[in-house]
């Protein structure tokens, strides 16, 4: 699971204590806060793909076109509120569930499905 993220010069991490994520620009010697997300339950991991911040929760995906400004919900439903990580090969999401399942994405979080 991600909880920190390097992009370009740029840090982001979950801040779990306080549910949100926070970006660094000078190497993580200060942290800022980006957004919360508490509305949308816990934080549970962090994704760089296609350009976009993703941000699995409790209750789904979210995704910032703005690093984390701004964001957008992308995909929900059981399976998605069962994830506790997501991961990409660079075309496609993958998230594993708890108990063990890989679910696959081919649009970027909109609908998923489950491979095993």
């Amino acid at each position: 699971m991600s909880k920190l993220l390097i992009v370009g010069n740029t840090m982001y991490r979950i801040n779990e204590p306080l549910n949100r994520v926070e970006v660094s620009v000078n190497k993580g010697a200060t942290w800022g806060i980006r957004s919360s997300t508490s509305s949308n339950g816990k934080l549970k991991d962090l994704l760089w793909f296609h350009n976009r911040l993703f941000a699995l929760t409790e209750s789904g995906l979210l995704f910032s076109a703005n690093g984390g400004g701004t964001w957008g919900y992308r995909g929900g439903g059981d399976i998605v509120r069962r994830m506790i990580a997501i991961q990409d090969d660079g075309n496609v999401l993958y998230g594993l569930t708890a108990d063990g399942h890989l679910c696959f994405s081919n649009n970027e979080g909109a609908t998923w499905g489950i491979r095993g």
